[in-house]
């Protein structure tokens, strides 16, 4: 049975998502977060577990947390042979590197240092409080174009920043704006717009200067030819190419996460089985209420685990 393995982006951490594993995991979970503590300059593992949730939620910190939190469930799926018959990794955002690292297309420890970075820069990239992001549901995009437009006449540069299913959008924006854009999305008979938890408006051209600085760090890291078929949040296609892949990244922080066309791609090539490796399970429920005749699956707690090791590899219990 092939299996698809997909990783989160931020937004999937949150304070307390690595307690319920530190009774089977304590030893390694300690030695992961040793380098990943020493890489970051902070206890990443504290607040990890301890909190506060303000400040885990911050891009730069946020980030790290969920790779190395996805990369400790992937290992751990590893040794108990789940991971023997990957058709493709594909993940969203941020998940991109947690992808890559486990198609061993890049080393870990460089891994987390360019999710640091890279969430520097984009903390910095607009002044603290200016920016931010809002999710639209229920509106086909042809609508949400048509917000995005009627905006854009208005003199403000609002984006698409996340294609998450067929009635699931993300708009990148001014944070001054948000109300003029929740309002516009009711009249259009939206079901839902909501302001995100975010820090800036990913995803979008704000991100211009910090993914030209970012390109400096990435230039110096080596990449590999990815192990396991892999796919672009910026072409929704395979890339195998390592040069490729490291150019797509910088232009990832300026263009829209195209999810949708990665779940279309993934279907009609006649993937059936997917499992989201890391904290949280938005991809799998976004696969499942896009494709229902798709089975998803999630590492979001121990009892998700043992139910995908049943139905991956036959195993009940650790």
């Amino acid at each position: 049975m092939n299996w698809v393995f997909l990783f989160p982006g931020q937004g999937s951490q949150k304070v307390g998502m690595l307690e319920e594993w530190k009774s089977l995991l304590g030893p390694e979970i300690d030695v992961l977060f040793e380098r990943v503590n020493q890489i970051c300059g902070c206890d990443l593992l504290k607040l990890v577990l301890e909190g506060p949730e303000e400040e885990l939620s911050l891009t730069f910190n946020a980030q790290p947390a969920i790779l190395a939190v996805s990369m400790l469930l992937f290992r751990f799926l590893q040794r108990r042979g789940a991971c023997v018959s990957v058709a493709a990794v594909a993940g969203h955002s941020l998940g991109e590197y947690s992808a890559l690292c486990a198609a061993e297309s890049i080393d870990f420890e460089e891994a987390i240092f360019l999710v640091r970075k890279r969430g520097e820069l984009m903390q910095e990239a607009m002044p603290e409080g200016t920016g931010t992001m809002v999710a639209v549901i229920g509106l086909p995009m042809a609508q949400v174009e048509e917000i995005v437009a009627f905006f854009r006449r208005e003199g403000e540069n609002v984006e698409i920043a996340n294609i998450n299913s067929s009635e699931q959008f993300v708009l990148s924006l001014r944070k001054a704006i948000v109300g003029g854009v929740l309002e516009k999305v009711k009249e259009y008979g939206g079901k839902k717009a909501v302001e995100l938890r975010v820090s800036a408006p990913f995803h979008s051209s704000y991100m211009q200067e910090a993914a030209e600085r970012f390109g400096s760090f990435l230039e110096k890291v080596r990449f590999k030819k990815p192990r396991y078929p892999y796919i672009s949040n910026v072409t929704a296609s395979y890339v195998e190419n390592p040069e490729e892949i490291k150019r797509l990244l910088i232009q990832q922080m300026t263009a829209p996460v195209r999810w949708k066309e990665i779940m279309d791609l993934l279907y009609n090539s006649g993937i059936r089985n997917v499992v989201e490796v890391g904290p949280g399970m938005v991809l799998s429920k976004l696969f499942e209420r896009e494709y229902p005749a798709v089975r998803a699956f999630n590492t979001g707690s121990l009892k998700a685990v043992q139910s995908f090791l049943r139905e991956a590899v036959g195993v009940d219990g650790w």
